[in-house]
């Protein structure tokens, strides 16, 4: 049930005049925190390189009953990767390495890595078996030597694979190329010329066997909650500090919509270097992977998008080239999928040129029926066993557990039709549209017996 993105959001409708996006937007988000718990929230709406919203919503620190405000620090997680991949591009534009270096270039006796490239680790193509994160690693170095006895899970550029020790790699050819610390080619290329006084990292550590944690002070940092039925707990990322190219930075919504802001001209990279950055490699089977250079890439409502969640949704920033709009939105609230910034670009952007297609002819209606009287009870977390067989029956706790989230916010559904068929009519496409022009593509796979086998759920 998952994509990249978690392909489930939650949409709740477009604003036509621009004048009234900014209340809805507000009202929106105060909903999904009521909803789904979030003690704290912020927001940016960047437009051509102006920022039209700029808010903050509820509480930054429930035991200070502090106030989150535009400059409070979250921690944004794997949000952390487009400042890498900014870095990494800043440093093609010098001239200092290419994409298609081979990563041998820079990291010694890596006979096991002679097919990799610089590429292959940013576009998470490179076949590394993602591997668990280890607090006692002394560093980088240290990190990439144990790597090395690790072998390839598959061939380079062979399927894409969301790991961090793509970007462990990484880090060390940064270093080396650019010939200072990572956090400091970040703070020297990028914080720094785009006045980004509220981001950085804390470098948390998990000290004495373990049961001491220290961090930096972070001024005015958010504290991450979880929430746990009826009530909330504190929740601590740690990334260790040769993961940081892959997440742990903190960052304000302000120093967020000046970075969006910033990519929306030539200030940090220029046209030929951003296309760059945001185009996908072919994998082998000749497909294009959905992980581009530090970036995810899809289709949101027909246009282009490209971003990245981290937490899974403590941030979410999604970015529209063609309208040159950028959402973020960022939370204290762990347990989310990354939906709201989807939610806020939706009283931005127009309705799909999609959205009245008739589909094809269904030739199995009492297929498209059963998926008809699904959908809403995922959304209210009350699917029923019934429906379902196989290793889709076996996931549905968890179907109920997250689809609420996902889910819950959407207009009632409107209509549902059918896009694609196999011939057996036992692998379905369809369209959902919710309320007047909300859509997901849900992809559908029945038994003989009419019982769902599959069922996944994606933007388009």
């Amino acid at each position: 049930m998952r994509t990249h993105r978690w392909g489930l959001l939650v949409l709740m409708g477009w604003a036509q005049l621009a004048l009234g996006a900014p209340d809805k937007v507000d009202a929106f988000l105060r909903a999904e925190m009521a909803r789904n718990h979030i003690p704290g929230a912020a927001v940016a709406v960047v437009r051509d390189g102006k920022v039209i919203k700029l808010a903050a919503y509820g509480t930054a620190n429930l035991e200070w009953n502090a106030p989150a405000s535009t400059r409070t620090a979250f921690q944004i997680a794997s949000g952390t990767k487009m400042f890498t991949a900014v870095l990494l591009m800043d440093l093609v534009g010098q001239g200092k390495l290419k994409l298609d270096d081979r990563v041998c270039q820079y990291i010694a006796d890596c006979l096991a890595w002679k097919d990799l490239t610089v590429l292959h680790l940013a576009s998470h193509t490179s076949g590394m078996k993602p591997g668990p994160v280890n607090a006692d690693v002394s560093s980088v170095a240290v990190a990439v030597e144990a790597a090395k006895k690790v072998p390839l899970a598959a061939a380079p550029g062979e399927k894409a694979a969301y790991g961090s020790d793509d970007f462990v790699l990484l880090t060390q050819v940064l270093e080396k190329v650019g010939g200072a610390p990572f956090q400091q080619l970040l703070r020297d290329r990028i914080f720094t010329p785009l006045g980004m006084t509220n981001s950085g990292f804390d470098r948390a550590i998990l000290t004495e066997d373990d049961i001491v944690l220290t961090s930096d002070v972070v001024p005015a940092r958010a504290a991450t909650y979880q929430w746990r039925t009826d009530h909330q707990q504190q929740y601590w990322f740690v990334y260790p500090h040769y993961t940081l190219a892959a997440g742990g930075l903190f960052s304000s919504v302000t120093d967020m919509s000046r970075f969006v802001a910033a990519l929306m001209s030539d200030k940090l990279l220029k046209p030929e270097l951003r296309s760059a950055m945001w185009t996908p490699p072919i994998l082998k089977d000749g497909k294009r992977s959905s992980f581009a250079v530090g970036w995810t890439v899809g289709r949101y409502r027909g246009r282009s998008e490209v971003g990245h969640s981290g937490g899974p949704a403590l941030s979410d920033t999604v970015y529209y080239p063609d309208d040159k709009l950028a959402v973020v939105v960022l939370t204290n609230q762990r347990k989310l999928v990354p939906n709201l910034a989807h939610g806020v670009a939706n009283f931005y952007l127009s309705p799909p040129p999609f959205l009245n297609d008739p589909g094809i002819t269904d030739a199995a209606t009492e297929l498209s029926e059963t998926l008809k009287q699904l959908l809403p009870t995922l959304a209210q977390g009350k699917a029923e066993a019934r429906y379902f067989t196989g290793s889709a029956k076996d996931a549905l706790a968890d179907l109920n557990e997250w689809l609420p989230i996902q889910l819950g916010g959407m207009p009632r559904l409107s209509r549902l039709v059918l896009l694609e068929d196999s011939a057996d009519h036992l692998s379905r496409t369809y369209r959902a549209v919710y309320g007047k022009n909300q859509t997901l593509r849900w992809r559908a796979t029945f038994n003989s017996a009419g019982l769902i086998v599959a069922l996944d759920a994606a933007d388009e």
